[in-house]
């Protein structure tokens, strides 16, 4: 049994190994530990709200983000409270760019494959829709059934502030069939630039069809 919460933000280390066992297989060390909590605390911040899921004994084992269209304007009067997270993306930037993390040789490989995955993300696929659905992560060892209640909770959340649509990214190295069995409808595809056979996905779900959540 999870309990789903809004995020808070002494939830970023746990959300950071979410996200870490999602996108990456190798081992890391604390230098490689302290860019993936950076980068999920600057994640977070950006989007419009955070949900985690909870254990009884109070580990946070998953998260999902959404962020809403810039034209869109929710219905809920109780807006999600997020810091700025422009400041910490440039710190965050430069660090970077100055190599001041000192990543890994073997994380350094996987987050340039992940960020290469990333620049296919092209904002014409999420001008017509009201919500993006931006990270959804978990454990490992807590994903049975955890994912389909992560979402359930987001379409509730976009129902509540009257969304129509919602959007996602994602690709065929990852789990897109998980959305097409929660009724999501692929809009868009288009292959890697490496050539070696792997497509970007763009996936929609309207808000009319809610119900099959969970099925």
């Amino acid at each position: 049994m999870f309990t789903i919460r809004p995020y808070r933000a002494e939830d970023v280390k746990d959300c950071s190994r979410c996200f870490y066992e999602d996108f990456f297989t190798c081992p890391i060390d604390g230098n490689d530990r302290g860019f993936l909590r950076d980068y999920v605390q600057i994640l977070i911040e950006k989007c419009s709200f955070t949900y985690v899921a909870e254990t009884s004994d109070h580990q946070v084992v998953g998260f999902i983000c959404g962020i809403y269209d810039k034209k869109f304007h929710p219905k809920k009067s109780n807006f999600d409270q997020c810091k700025k997270h422009y400041g910490a993306w440039c710190r965050m930037f430069l660090k970077f760019y100055l190599r001041q993390y000192r990543l890994s040789e073997a994380f350094q490989k996987q987050l340039d494959d992940f960020l290469l995955q990333l620049r296919e993300r092209e904002e014409k696929y999420f001008d017509s829709c009201d919500l993006e659905l931006a990270a959804l992560s978990s454990r490992k060892d807590y994903r049975k059934g955890l994912g389909t209640v992560l979402v359930s909770k987001f379409m509730d959340r976009a129902e509540a502030d009257r969304a129509s649509t919602v959007r996602l990214l994602t690709n065929t190295l990852a789990t897109w069939k998980f959305y097409e069995k929660r009724g999501f409808i692929k809009k868009a595809e288009k292959p890697f630039p490496d050539g070696f056979g792997q497509k970007t996905l763009i996936y929609e779900y309207r808000l009319e069809q809610k119900g099959s959540i969970g099925r």
